[in-house]
């Protein structure tokens, strides 16, 4: 039995059934579908080969010395924050600033007002 030529007109792909808009809807469904694994592997050999190519003619342009930026990670470990620590903390800082105020003395404060005018 002879092999038919598969024909490109509209109505050879569309067969005996169907119509344009099934096919439109078809071919609109293929696009909007997530791309399987041995299409992106594939297009990735591809983008490396065309680098690889740049790179032998020297048509690659400069890359800059400063690196990628780091992207952040999803989740990162938050130190709970402790209660005690942090009121230690904060009265220590108030001890510090009255100890301030108290080593300047009168005179001290007197000849800096003195000083403004």
């Amino acid at each position: 039995m002879a092999r038919v030529k598969k024909s490109r007109s509209m109505r050879g792909k569309l067969g005996k059934t169907g119509s344009k808009e099934m096919m439109k809807e078809q071919n609109k469904a293929r696009k909007a579908s997530s791309t399987r694994r041995f299409v992106t592997k594939k297009s990735k050999e591809r983008k490396e080969q065309a680098h690889k190519k740049l790179e032998r003619l020297g048509l690659l342009p400069e890359k800059d010395a400063g690196a990628a930026p780091v992207r952040p990670r999803r989740f990162v470990f938050v130190k709970p924050v402790d209660e005690k620590a942090e009121e230690a903390k904060i009265e220590v800082e108030s001890n510090n600033v009255d100890t301030d105020s108290e080593d300047l003395s009168v005179d001290e404060l007197l000849s800096a007002f003195t000083e403004q005018k």
